[in-house]
Formats: structure tokens, sequence, C-alpha cells
């Protein structure tokens, strides 16, 4: 699979529900006014429910366009097809790549890139902030070791798009003797409550800060 390539995603029970969340998605963009758009994969799709974005990201103003299972291929589909067009956030939040099992680093790398070109292309204005992959696994493993390639080169493969920066939002999820907790992500890749809180306590200052320069 072609990571940079649009692909809709299809449901083999036939019920739609990809292709629905999308066209609500764009729906909200059209009738719902943001200053805080957060849009990708698993983590975006759970964290509404989380006691963090009740507390710190509500009150901002915020929409979440996040599909369970996406990988860069589905969200460079959804984003070519409308979920940016009618909403001007001043701040977007993309976390994607981590669900892209079986490609190689460069080719997540490549991807990440077209899906910020794409976004600054049509959100100019916006501050763009792209998350760091987050890890998967209770134990190192070569997933981990192809998200870690991925996360050192974020930065420079980011560099050339002036309004787009990489974010770091995994301070602690990894423990020293390299495991993870299942306090911080309850089956080793979906975040708890508290990983959440960990995790987007550092995205809330990111975000805080484009949306209150002088501050």
């Amino acid at each position: 699979m072609d990571d940079a390539k649009p692909v809709a995603r299809t449901n083999k029970f036939g019920d739609n529900r990809w292709i629905d969340l999308h066209e609500l998605f764009v729906a909200e963009a059209k009738d719902k006014e943001a200053d805080v758009l957060f849009i990708g994969d698993d983590h975006i799709a759970l964290l509404e429910q989380s006691e963090i974005f009740k507390e710190l990201f509500a009150p901002l103003h915020c929409l979440c366009f996040g599909a369970l299972g996406d990988r860069t291929s589905n969200l460079l589909w959804r984003i070519e097809n409308g979920e940016l067009d009618n909403i001007t956030p001043k701040v977007i939040v993309v976390s994607i790549g981590g669900f892209n099992y079986g490609s190689s680093s460069a080719e997540i790398l490549s991807a990440i890139h077209t899906i910020a070109q794409l976004i600054s292309a049509k959100q100019p204005s916006a501050n763009i902030f792209v998350m760091k992959l987050l890890p998967c696994g209770k134990m190192p493993n070569p997933w981990r070791d192809t998200a870690r390639e991925v996360n050192d080169g974020l930065e420079a493969t980011l560099s050339t798009l002036s309004n787009v920066k990489a974010i770091d939002s995994d301070p602690s999820l990894v423990g020293s003797d390299g495991s993870v907790d299942h306090h911080d992500m309850f089956d080793f890749a979906h975040l708890t409550q508290l990983g959440y809180r960990k995790t987007f306590e550092m995205v809330h200052v990111a975000v805080t800060g484009a949306l209150n320069p002088e501050q």
C-alpha cells in the first residue's frame, strides 16, 4: 500500500460507517466554528471522551475529526474530500502514522509530509502541530523501533513547511525498563485517562501558546 496515496476505507460488513463518519465531519466543518481542530487516528477519535479534553480543550472551542484505525492514506482521502474545506481553525493538531503497521519509517515520514503539506495549503493561516508517534506494545518491539525512527526524522521532514511543527507528546509513557504501563495505555496501544493527561498536557501547552502568542 502506498501510504501517501489517498484511499477511502471500506467496511467488510457493509455498514458504511467510515464514510458516514467522514460525512459527519464534513457537515460539522460547515455548521460549527472551531478555533482548534484535532484530526487523525485513534488517539483523536477517543480524545473527546477524556477528562483532560473536557477540562482543558473544550473551553477552547475544539472539534475532533478522528477515525479509529485510520492510516495516513485514509486521512489523506478525508482531507482531499472536504473535511478542511469549510472551516478556518487557528490551530490544527494532527495525530497520524501510528497505525501504519507494516510500513517503513521512510514511507510513513513521506506520507506525513504529504498530509502536512496538504493541510498547510488548505489552511495557510493556521498553526499546525503534528504529534510524534506514541509507543505501541508493552515491551520494545520492531514496530516501536519504526515509530522511533519516524519521530527522530519528523522535525527535519516538516522543516520546509513554515506553519507546521512537530510536537513531542510522549514524556513518560515508556518506563526505564522499556515497558509501557497498562495504567497509561490500557491495551498497550490506546491511552487511558491517565495516559491522555500525560500526553495531551504537552499538546495543551503548544495549543494555548499558539492561540495566545503574546502571553
